[in-house]
């Protein structure tokens, strides 16, 4: 994985692991971006077509979409997840934008909206869908269909 570096910091900053939470599952799917957006930036062109799903012990799921900006910058949907017939909701409380890949220039924005992944993504290309709005009023898009590849788990 070419973005193993920023996973530790990843991880150790995110909202669960400030609360003694621990990783569950740790996935990384490839596949084609279709959407990316922050606020008025339209970040397409420099999406990496991986994505990181990282679920934690108490249910809350982090889903951090990689760019190839030279930067570094990513993206991360993070809230309490709940499971359904179709797949995973997820509702975001909040949208970290990582100005660069050390993780440690990353904004932290308190968000409302929503991330859906409809499928498995263990047996077969599966659609994530997210749209945040910030409480500045900046909006947030992403949508990600996976290449039905077998996930990488990290944990492993």
């Amino acid at each position: 994985m070419k973005f193993l570096p920023l996973l530790a910091g990843l991880l150790l900053a995110s909202p669960a692991a400030a609360q003694g939470t621990d990783p569950h599952t740790v996935l990384t799917l490839r596949g084609e971006c279709q959407a990316l957006a922050a606020g008025s930036e339209d970040l397409i062109d420099i999406c990496a077509g991986e994505i990181m799903q990282v679920i934690y012990t108490d249910h809350r799921m982090e889903l951090a979409i990689w760019t190839d900006s030279p930067s570094g910058r990513f993206l991360v949907f993070s809230g309490p997840a709940t499971e359904d017939e179709a797949g995973l909701a997820q509702q975001i409380d909040l949208v970290i934008d990582g100005q660069d890949g050390s993780g440690n220039n990353n904004v932290d924005r308190a968000a409302t909206g929503q991330c859906t992944l409809n499928g498995n993504p263990s047996e077969g290309p599966v659609q994530f869908t997210c749209e945040a709005t910030d409480d500045a009023g900046n909006g947030y898009r992403f949508a990600f269909l996976t290449d039905g590849g077998v996930p990488e788990n990290m944990l492993d």
